[in-house]
């Protein structure tokens, strides 16, 4: 009798989901968005303090159906500032309400679509977003986004070579490994692809960047422990129809972004080109090693987007395929390079080649509902010698995913998810081959994973205040079986000037070598694997509390944030023994723990905006044998200030600057001592731009630069330069600049 109840209770819940046509009677609410009397495409509108929500057309028109009732309306876009406006809804009635959004240069109060999966208000998300706009990426003229992501409170840009430039982005002291780079939501740049492909991708590529600080292998798996950086690539229905952007600077760096819209209507595309090249040899430190890696990048990229006969985005297919060539070493090795020199035991040089093709799709399956079906692949094929030794990898991932958020009303609602992912790695190392003693590969042994994975979420809007999110994830790895992932959220806002937001979840993490420490394939270390490594996993939380202090028309926005992840089983590696780099799990754990605040205002009468923040971090291991040890590379604290001032006729400055606390660093025997500790310093970047208007609606801008305004530069990083080939050598003692002030100048035109 009760499993009677059961599945009869079962059967009309199952029944209200997939039935849309079950409810009250309603009115219609429709309106047009737009900015300057232009449409903006693809804007979303939503009811505050629920959600329901709906997404415009390419026209900027949408349409809602409400039941009967006041509401306040949220409208936002991507480089938008959200509105808000208010409608009273009758049954059997159509509303109108139209919105004007203006453009702004920092997201606080965007369209996020990382936190939950779910396109939502950045104000609305119950986990905390920072979202960064395609106006952010230009204050620093740059063809690579490492550099921009660095000027984030929290990130911290770590180069992990001194020859070949090799580097990965820090959140909040944890190593590059554990943030997940998702390229428009797909987590194709794991392991191999996240240490060199994140460099390859130009600003000008980009529709935004959404940055979360905190556990999410809820949603995204391995390689989401300690955060999530997502780069949303343009949408050609929003891209500019024509984009040019060229820069030189005085170390002979050159580089140069072209973008076309052929077609818009229902089908629109979007064509882009990226080539950057430096080949100047500079050496002030004087340890005959080049101090800038040599380099040549060209990337080609293309985006289609199909809407259906309403206007609403049906199918999204973008390409991209991206080569390198990275070239470090002495004077010698660089002055008489040729490929017969790679590899060289007399003239020491590194040369990293690498070739990747990316594809990613989206199918809206039933686009009012939001089911949508994503597809990805990436093929990273990268040919890398570090003296004599050769580093041959390749990497291929496929990935799919599918999505199907669920409304209950207007208080709840779930999301369905299902994910498998393949992938394949494949080198010339001990990684994947077995080697006799003479070092002859007699066996190869691709590490190939094949992971399936299903989600669900579900968020509760319990009250205007209150949003609950509770999800979990369970992925199958063949060696290791079932791993789940679960995860809280909370969001409590008392007051529309106050938002306290709660995270807490677990993380894993598949090891994979190359990523651990680059050290193991530079030098003259070998690798020796003490154990078969087990996966890394975590536990995390972290707190964010936003408040705005009103000061009349410049209200001064304070977020506050702390965050805690407990590790076991982490991988470190032990440098002891000479001429080896040793690998196992450790025994005893690792955390990671800090504060972080950052203050941001914008003034009205005034054409000025900044931003200053700063973060304060303990990073350390503990062994079974309770001893502490901070973790290299952790700098103690880290700040970042931005400021935009906006002058008469066109002119603008923006200012940028980087502050870095002391890090535990490498320590080397006698006669290579260095501290053990380095020192705090501290990067300004300036930048003059001037407006000029074109016809037909272009806009030529005009830029000055100049980066490391004051020159400053760290000691020469290499250990025993003058014998590189020997036991002592190394590349890894790197914590600031290796080259100084740096002027750049350049033409940017841009046509709606």
């Amino acid at each position: 009798m009760h499993m009677h109840s059961l599945y009869r209770s079962l059967s009309i819940i199952v029944l209200l989901c997939l039935t849309p046509g079950l409810a009250l009677a309603q009115g219609i609410l429709t309106g047009h968005v737009t900015t300057d009397g232009a449409a903006v495409p693809f804007a979303s509108v939503g009811v505050k303090g629920t959600t329901l929500g709906t997404v415009a057309n390419m026209d900027g028109v949408y349409r809602l159906e409400l039941a009967a009732g006041s509401y306040t309306l949220v409208a936002s876009a991507v480089g938008y500032r959200t509105t808000e406006a208010t409608v009273t809804i009758t049954d059997d009635a159509t509303a109108t309400v139209d919105f004007a959004l203006e453009e702004v240069v920092l997201e606080s109060d965007g369209i996020t679509v990382t936190g939950t999966l779910v396109e939502t208000f950045v104000a609305e998300s119950p986990v905390k977003v920072s979202v960064i706009s395609p106006r952010y990426l230009e204050k620093i003229p740059t063809a690579n986004v490492m550099e921009v992501l660095e000027n984030v409170n929290g990130l911290y840009q770590q180069v992990d070579c001194a020859v070949c430039g090799t580097n990965n982005i820090r959140i909040n002291g944890m190593d590059g490994p554990y943030t997940a780079v998702l390229i428009d939501g797909m987590p194709i740049m794991s392991s191999l692809a996240t240490v060199y492909g994140l460099n390859g991708i130009s600003p000008g590529l980009i529709q935004q960047v959404e940055v979360i600080k905190g556990p999410m292998s809820t949603l995204y798996g391995s390689e989401a422990m300690g955060g999530v950086i997502n780069i949303i690539t343009k949408n050609p229905r929003l891209a500019n129809t024509v984009s040019v952007n060229t820069f030189g600077t005085s170390d002979a760096e050159y580089a140069m972004d072209l973008g076309v819209v052929p077609t818009r209507g229902r089908l629109a595309t979007l064509l882009s080109g990226t080539l950057f090249y430096n080949n100047r040899f500079l050496d002030d430190n004087a340890d005959d090693f080049a101090d800038l890696t040599l380099n040549t990048r060209a990337s080609l990229f293309t985006k289609a987007s199909l809407s259906d006969r309403n206007g609403l985005p049906q199918a999204d297919l973008s390409a991209r395929y991206y080569y390198e060539d990275r070239l470090g070493g002495t004077q010698g090795f660089i002055d008489a390079f040729s490929d017969d020199l790679r590899g060289s035991d007399q003239l020491y040089g590194e040369t990293i080649r690498t070739h990747r093709v990316e594809v990613v799709g989206r199918y809206h399956l039933l686009p009012r509902e939001g089911v949508k079906l994503d597809v990805a692949f990436n093929h990273h094929d990268q040919d890398s010698y570090y003296g004599a030794d050769s580093y041959q990898a390749k990497q291929t991932t496929g990935f799919a995913q599918l999505t199907w958020p669920m409304r209950f009303g207007s208080r709840h609602s779930t999301l369905l998810g299902g994910a498998l992912r393949a992938q394949r790695y494949d080198d010339n190392t001990v990684a994947t081959g077995t080697f006799n003693e003479a070092g002859q590969e007699i066996a190869n042994n691709p590490d190939d994973r094949f992971i399936p994975g299903v989600f669900v979420q579900h968020e509760w809007v319990t009250s205007e205040a209150v949003r609950l999110l509770a999800g979990a994830r369970v992925d199958y790895q063949q060696d290791y079986g079932l791993i789940p992932s679960p995860r809280l959220s909370m969001k409590y806002s008392p007051s529309e000037n106050t938002t306290l937001r709660l995270n807490g979840g677990t993380g894993f993490r598949i090891v994979n070598l190359f990523t651990e420490d680059h050290a193991a394939y530079t030098g003259s270390r070998a690798t020796v694997l003490l154990e078969d490594l087990e996966p890394e996993r975590s536990v995390s939380g972290t707190a964010s509390l936003r408040h705005i202090l009103p000061f009349g028309a410049n209200p001064l926005t304070v977020d506050l944030e702390g965050f805690y992840t407990y590790f076991t089983n982490k991988i470190e590696p032990d440098y002891e023994q000479p001429g080896f780099i040793v690998y196992q799990n450790l025994d005893g754990s690792a955390t990671t723990r800090g504060v972080s605040l950052t203050v941001s205002q914008s003034f009205t009468r005034l054409p000025l905006t900044y931003t200053v923040g700063g973060t304060l971090m303990d990073v350390f291991v503990d062994d079974d044998a309770g001893t502490r040890a901070p973790l290299e590379f952790a700098p103690d604290f880290q700040g970042v200030a931005n400021a935009s001032y906006q002058f008469p006729r066109g002119w603008a400055v923006d200012y940028t600057m980087n502050l870095t606390g002391p890090m535990k660093m490498p320590e080397y025997d006698a006669p290579f001592e260095r501290p053990s500790t380095s020192p705090t310093f501290s990067l300004h970047n300036l930048q003059i731009t001037k407006d000029i208007r074109l016809p037909e609606g272009a806009l030529l801008q005009a830029y000055l630069a100049v980066e490391n305004l004051f020159g400053y530069t760290q000691a020469a990083p290499l250990i025993d330069p003058a014998n590189p080939f020997g036991p002592h050598f190394d590349t890894a003692y790197v914590y600031g600049p290796i080259h100084g002030r740096c002027t750049g100048v350049g033409l940017r035109v841009t046509r709606r």
